[in-house]
């Protein structure tokens, strides 16, 4: 053992060996970027872009820029060994910390909370036994779990919260935003017809079709929202690192971990951006612009920053200083990167952005369960793409050189297992019938918005647990007796089901007098329909007496005085 060395006192204990820059493809780490390379004046002096302090470019198309995110940082800490080797370089140095002895030679492993390197001369650490920040750890026992690399599994754990905490966030808006709201909605004729000034309606409409497509070009264009972005990187940082010997080898299994993980922010995710943006825009409207503006923020800012939120998290629990979070967040991107991220913005914002539009006038014409089918088709559409227009722009190096079909049927069966559970987890709302009479054909098309969801009580976990009974059988009920008539599945509501909505508490003023009108429409179609029955059995009765007459008349005297007997009735 090389005790005593380190930055102080010769070569380091353990050395990382840095890597040459990356290819053109490629995403890595700037700190595992060998230095000399990394200034190497032929490709080319560093300048900084103009939009902000923390990208700079060089002449050849490299970029270097500073990505505080979880994922990426959590990513790239715990495949390599870089911050575990500097923890253990540290941790080396820092028994011979203590008080040195009279004669200068290194002290024993005192608990004495001295800096042999205070004095200015030999630079600054740290004493061994202080405090890391307001941790109750010393710092070499700070330094131990960091060359054990539980710290950096600490921060992989905490990006598996984030993505958790995201999925159900964005699950939670569809089952209380959306689910919970059908059939009730405020058609294009109401709004239209509305006895209310006519430019706050207008530009209530554009502000929910319009104000999503600047917000879209502001993702784009500003760095507040380049989060948003992140997906790529996340997607070639992975690729790149799988390619090094760290993902070969002893990480070879966290590479496929992350696969995983990187598969849930890069495809899950970003799927439910279409419907739940439509979520929010109609559901949370309030019909003030700039109100209903800043809800439309929340897709962008809120969801999306969680990443970066959650690498401030990081920083704060494990008292990072801030220079060494903008050093372990500092990329350095291939020439061809920019392609991808280009490409990227295209595939994610013009299929949420045309969607979205989509569904926010869908909204307004009928409000259906059957639009969670854009969903799984997200899921199916990002899955595809992730796997196909990588190779289409740069070709066979985008492929793994070692364990490409473990990755791939990784990423591959990730997306399929989890469009499976949430076709199973909202079968019920997306087969219409089998799960009738508990959810009536007549939510899927509803007939009026003035009827009251027939959704009650823990609905969301009960109607998961009754699309697989039907699935599978387990009811004694086949999944297609509804399709095939066997079962009554209530195409047209009950006369309950409009009741309960007129006397209940969920209507505004408007509904109810509207719902009353309308009952009373019912009601009145309902009289005239018996009227007509009555009339037309009155009819009847006429026609079959006047008949009997007649045969009567051709019976002759003794059809006569039955007539007029008492005990003979016509």
């Amino acid at each position: 053992q090389r005790g005593g060395g380190g930055e102080h006192g010769g070569e380091p204990y353990l050395t990382f060996p840095t890597y040459d820059l990356p290819q053109p493809n490629e995403v890595l780490p700037a700190v595992i970027v060998s230095l000399p390379q990394l200034l190497n004046p032929d490709g080319g002096s560093w300048t900084k872009t103009g939009k902000n302090d923390y990208i700079a470019r060089r002449s050849d198309g490299s970029l270097l820029q500073i990505t505080p995110d979880i994922y990426i940082f959590s990513q790239w800490a715990s495949i390599t060994r870089y911050l575990a080797d500097l923890g253990i370089n540290n941790a080396v140095e820092n028994p011979y910390q203590s008080v040195q002895q009279d004669d200068g030679s290194p002290g024993l492993n005192e608990p004495q909370p001295a800096s042999v390197y205070g004095n200015g001369t030999s630079g600054f650490m740290i004493n061994w036994l202080g405090c890391r920040c307001s941790w109750p750890c010393t710092q070499l026992c700070w330094f131990y779990l960091l060359g054990s690399q539980f710290l950096q599994w600490v921060a992989v754990v905490v990006a598996v919260l984030t993505i958790v905490f995201q999925v159900l966030l964005l699950e939670s808006m569809i089952v209380a935003n959306f689910l919970a709201e059908v059939p009730h909605t405020t058609t294009w004729y109401e709004w239209w017809t509305l006895d209310e000034p006519w430019l706050p309606r207008l530009i209530w409409l554009l502000g929910k079709v319009i104000v999503f497509w600047f917000m879209i070009g502001n993702a784009v264009n500003f760095d507040d929202s380049q989060s948003f972005l992140a997906s790529p990187e996340i997607r070639l940082l992975l690729r790149s690192l799988a390619n090094r010997f760290e993902g070969q080898t002893y990480a070879y299994c966290t590479v496929v971990l992350w696969t995983i993980i990187s598969e849930f922010a890069t495809v899950i995710v970003v799927s439910y951006f279409a419907l739940v943006s439509a979520i929010i825009i109609n559901v949370e409207s309030t019909g003030n612009a700039l109100g209903d503006a800043t809800i439309i923020f929340l897709i962008f800012d809120f969801i999306p920053e969680l990443d970066g939120w959650a690498m401030g998290l990081i920083a704060f629990a494990a008292c990072l200083p801030q220079d060494f979070v903008d050093q372990s967040s500092t990329y350095l991107q291939g020439p061809r990167c920019q392609v991808v991220y280009r490409t990227y913005r295209y595939v994610l914002f013009w299929w949420t952005g045309i969607w979205t539009t989509l569904l926010i006038l869908l909204f307004r014409y009928q409000m259906t369960p059957l639009y969670l089918w854009v969903v799984p088709a997200s899921f199916l559409y990002f899955l595809v793409l992730w796997q196909t227009w990588p190779y289409c722009l740069d070709g066979w190096p985008v492929c793994f050189p070692h364990g490409g079909p473990c990755i791939f049927w990784a990423a591959l069966g990730t997306t399929l297992l989890w469009t499976g559970f949430f076709i199973l987890r909202y079968g019920c709302f997306l087969f219409p019938c089998v799960c009738a009479p508990e959810v009536p054909g007549w939510f899927f098309f509803p007939p009026s918005n003035m009827l009251l969801s027939p959704l009650e009580g823990e609905w969301d976990t009960k109607y998961f647990y009754l699309f697989v009974e039907r699935l599978f059988g387990l009811g004694g009920r086949a999944f297609l007796d509804g399709l095939w008539g066997e079962v009554d599945c209530g195409w047209e509501p009950l006369e309950s089901d409009y009741e309960r909505f007129y006397h209940g508490d969920l209507q505004t003023p408007q509904q109810f007098q509207k719902g009353w009108e309308t009952r009373v429409a019912q009601l009145e179609g309902q009289v005239q329909v018996l009227t007509n029955v009555l009339a037309s059995l009155g009819l009847g009765v006429w026609q079959r007496r006047r008949e009997e007459s007649v045969r009567g008349s051709a019976r002759g005297p003794v059809a006569r005085s039955c007539r007029r007997g008492r005990a003979c009735r016509w």
